[in-house]
């Protein structure tokens, strides 16, 4: 799959921080998704739907390009 810097990615949160969502507290060390270009950090429970969908149209857009496998 091809990766670009401004891709969501899942990281773990260096600093105290909040959920955009839901402001839930995310302490140190928490897993959390964080979408660069909007600087926008989600906790997991609201992350995961958001991100599991980018990376599927991320793979349909290779498989249409011909730089992905189908299957």
């Amino acid at each position: 799959m091809m990766r670009y810097k401004d891709d969501p990615r899942q990281i773990a949160v260096r600093y105290p921080s909040y959920c955009e969502k839901c402001q839930v507290r995310l302490p140190r060390g928490t897993v959390a998704y964080y979408w660069p270009r909007t600087r926008t950090l989600l906790c997991s429970d609201c992350g995961e739907p958001e991100f599991r969908s980018f990376l599927s149209a991320a793979a349909d857009e290779d498989v249409y390009a011909g730089r992905g496998n189908p299957f």
